[in-house]
């Protein structure tokens, strides 16, 4: 007769598997969802001036929907001979504030990037519209 293979070690092993499944996936859950949430405590809610130095520190909030310009009619009107009329908008969207370049001449940049679609913004970048520079936060 032949010796049947001892199947309790096997079995063992599938079920410490699964064990550990079950921990990973509870624990990813709980990554992701906290994630989600320093995201959204992350989501800038000021602009701040950092340049030119004659503006420095002016704050602005950001509530819904802003544009920047140099038109009079704009949530932030920049007296910069590098700043089209129209310039940028920022809004919300997703729970992220996000950027648009509105055709501007000269563009819009996030930290150095020219912005070519709209694109989300994080605490801490710089929003560049001609020569004036915002931090957000």
């Amino acid at each position: 007769m032949d010796a049947v293979p001892d199947l309790f070690p096997l079995a063992v092993l599938l079920a410490a598997l699964a064990a550990l499944a079950a921990v990973a996936s509870a624990w990813l859950v709980r990554a992701r969802s906290s994630q989600r949430v320093r995201r959204r405590r992350d989501t800038p809610r000021h602009l701040m001036v950092i340049s030119p130095e004659s503006l420095e520190g002016l704050t602005v909030d950001v509530d819904e929907e802003l544009t920047l310009g140099r038109a009079a009619g704009c949530g932030i009107t920049v007296d910069d001979g590098h700043v089209s009329p129209l310039h940028a908008r920022l809004f919300r969207a997703g729970g992220h504030l996000v950027v648009e370049d509105l055709g501007s001449t000269n563009g819009t940049y996030v930290n150095r990037e020219r912005v070519e679609a709209p694109v989300a913004l994080g605490a801490g970048d710089h929003l560049q519209v001609g020569d004036t520079i915002l931090e957000l936060w």
